[in-house]
């Protein structure tokens, strides 16, 4: 078996990222993919100034998914997490989102927000991982982890 690794994406990654993020656009909101593409630069320049805050995880020496998070709204944000299809289910989400969330606390943060399309298949998996659905809308839910402040 080999063992994923999950570390702090590089420079060099941002192909390998670009190309998952694509995939993701393709896969889970094909009504955007096309002004996504039309926008790729911008993309490529937003992926390169969070590359800190972005998380890879390698499998044989590529990389198969990605997890970025940020501030929004002067809070902390995960903005996406994406495992290609073909590698589903060998625990890289779940990788992905300790090694993020764990980066968020060391920030100073005791919670943060996702919000994952509403779609998306992995809620379940998401809400097993201790996020608290705040909301739904139209095309995404709302969630939380953590404590916050009262």
């Amino acid at each position: 078996m080999v063992v994923p690794i999950v570390r702090v994406s590089e420079a060099k990654d941002l192909p390998a990222l670009l190309e998952l993020e694509a995939h993701y656009m393709a896969e889970l909101e094909p009504q955007n993919f096309e002004r996504w593409k039309a926008c790729e630069a911008v993309h490529r320049k937003r992926m390169e100034e969070v590359l800190a805050r972005t998380f890879a995880a390698e499998m044989a020496d590529e990389i198969r998914g990605y997890c970025y998070w940020g501030l929004q709204n002067d809070c902390a944000h995960i903005f996406n997490v994406y495992v290609h299809p073909d590698f589903r289910r060998y625990g890289l989400a779940k990788y992905l989102l300790e090694r993020t969330e764990e980066d968020i606390r060391k920030k100073g943060f005791s919670h943060w927000t996702f919000n994952p399309i509403r779609t998306h298949p992995a809620k379940v998996f998401i809400e097993q991982l201790g996020y608290k659905l705040l909301r739904e809308e139209a095309d995404r839910l709302h969630m939380m982890k953590g404590k916050a402040a009262a």
